[in-house]
């Protein structure tokens, strides 16, 4: 009897476990792997976010409207083929815009007027694992800004441009904040926009789950231990707040009071730790996570165009 007993139980922490890393698996392969098998496409991730879909529309519309000035881009690095469009409006400034997870650069193509307005040229990028790039694995801006060096060095090469600012959403705050860190000696990168950046991807992740009422008991671990063991990026060790102190260059911190996965003593938090002389920081009472610029447009192009036209190079 004893040992059926024990057998029985051995047999249920055997199936707890593997449920558990099915568990961790399944959240994994929602939301930081794309299947190679998965058609290449710039549509919209889930046309059923209203408010996602104005954004994607009307970056679409910009995009068609400024085809004229468009020149397709193609790189390859860490063997990935990676592409992006480059609208050459005679400037000599480029803004690099970096979206946030699960969109194509369409969605970066609706803060392009506000860049291509007021004297810069636009660069926007299908990240690697998004869009029409190649890519398996997304890495929270850790590998992304590898990538972001070699389209910054082509487009120096390339259209003589030697002086960007970088406009990233999310991951791609994240990964704005990995680049400027990166290239420092080169003195290329002049200004950071950092829209809903977050002080490390476990909170951001964490939250995320919360949200959407989904398990967190050590899934969030599991679910980042898949990406250590299958793309070898380790999420838990480079975090904004980690690198916030090295920035050295005017950056403007963006957020919303309302923002479902940073939340405001992180955000202060965030700020406080970046060292940068010319660091602004403003709050937006409405716009979530991904839809400030849509829901407070005037306030935000207003806060962005006075941080471009002071501290200017």
């Amino acid at each position: 009897m004893l040992n059926i007993i024990i057998i029985l139980l051995v047999g249920g922490v055997a199936v707890g476990v593997f449920l558990v890393f099915l568990t961790a698996n399944r959240i994994f392969v929602n939301t930081l792997y794309r299947s190679d098998k998965k058609p290449r496409s710039r549509d919209i991730s889930d046309p059923s976010y209203v408010d996602l879909k104005r954004m994607h529309d009307q970056g679409r519309a910009w995009a068609e409207k400024n085809k004229d000035k468009a020149v397709e881009l193609h790189i390859v690095n860490d063997g990935l083929n990676l592409y992006g469009e480059y609208f050459d409006f005679g400037y000599d400034k480029c803004a690099v815009i970096i979206q946030g997870r699960t969109e194509s650069l369409l969605f970066s193509c609706f803060f392009a007027d506000l860049y291509a307005d007021n004297g810069y040229n636009v660069f926007v990028m299908d990240i690697r694992a998004h869009g029409m790039s190649d890519g398996k694995y997304i890495t929270a801006g850790i590998q992304e800004h590898r990538d972001i060096i070699v389209w910054i060095e082509l487009i120096k090469s390339k259209f003589s441009i030697e002086s960007f600012v970088i406009h990233g959403m999310c991951i791609g705050a994240a990964a704005a904040i990995y680049t400027h860190c990166a290239m420092k000696k080169e003195n290329l990168i002049k200004k950071l926009v950092l829209d809903g950046a977050y002080t490390d991807y476990y909170e951001m992740f964490k939250n995320h789950m919360i949200e959407r009422k989904k398990p967190i008991f050590c899934f969030v671990y599991l679910t980042f231990f898949y990406t250590r063991l299958l793309e070898g990026t380790n999420l838990l060790k480079m975090t904004p707040y980690k690198r916030a102190g090295e920035i050295d260059i005017p950056v403007l911190f963006l957020w919303s009071v309302e923002d479902p996965y940073c939340f405001k003593e992180k955000n202060e938090a965030l700020f406080a730790a970046c060292k940068s002389e010319g660091k602004a920081m403003k709050l937006f009472p409405i716009g979530g996570h991904s839809y400030v610029r849509l829901l407070n447009k005037a306030d935000y192009d207003k806060t962005v165009v006075e941080f471009l036209s002071g501290n200017c190079d």
